[in-house]
């Protein structure tokens, strides 16, 4: 899986052509999304969001306790977690690798970002346009159906597959790209590092 940030858009690369293209919301300047590589190890359906401390501090808790109630959040070991669910931040699926950022590819039920020409709109996470159909490409070389990934999805109960075989994602950031038609796209530069690195060049 590469996702290109600045384009905020992911794609699943097997060897030969692209199977799946779709739009991704990617970090707001403020929280950029990191540029790493990993490898995704497992997929979870129905996830629970365990809310980092800078945001249950600065943005949920201030809201009142009828808030935290009426969205599922609740405390567990001291740390605020949002009970899974499709109304939940991560949406029904959450695709997980081991990485220092503490990011990962999810689910949103916040569906009108994918719509915005600039989708810079996280805490850093990718939230994904198409998460689904994304577990089922990824499933499907284990004997999965989509029939079947939807009806454990339908459970509402927190399930953790592991794959089989990992899946590399390479997080990158490129304003500029070539289209499968081989068109030259130009993407916006949200974070202000081609400027950064056009000043390191004229230095």
């Amino acid at each position: 899986i590469e996702v290109n940030v600045a384009a905020a858009e992911p794609t699943l690369l097997p060897p030969g052509a692209p199977v799946l293209s779709t739009r991704a919301v990617a970090g707001k300047p403020p929280t950029p999304t990191p540029i790493f590589a990993a490898e995704v190890e497992r997929i979870v359906l129905n996830p629970p969001w365990n809310v980092p401390g800078s945001i249950a501090a600065n943005e949920l808790l201030p809201r009142g306790e009828a808030y935290l109630a009426a969205n599922h959040y609740s405390f567990i070991g001291g740390r605020l977690v949002q009970a899974p669910g499709p109304g939940s931040a991560l949406g029904v699926v959450k695709f997980d690798f081991n990485s220092p950022y503490g990011v990962y590819l999810h689910d949103t039920p916040a569906k009108a970002g994918f719509a915005r020409e600039e989708r810079y709109l996280s805490h850093g996470c990718m939230r994904l346009q198409k998460p689904r159909e994304l577990a089922y490409a990824l499933l499907a070389p284990q004997g999965m159906t989509p029939a079947q990934v939807e009806a454990l999805i339908a459970r509402r109960a927190t399930l953790v597959v592991p794959l089989a075989a990992k899946l590399p994602v390479i997080v990158v950031y490129r304003t500029v790209s070539v289209a499968p038609d081989g068109r030259v796209q130009f993407h916006r530069d949200p974070y202000g590092w081609d400027a950064k690195l056009a000043a390191a060049l004229r230095r």
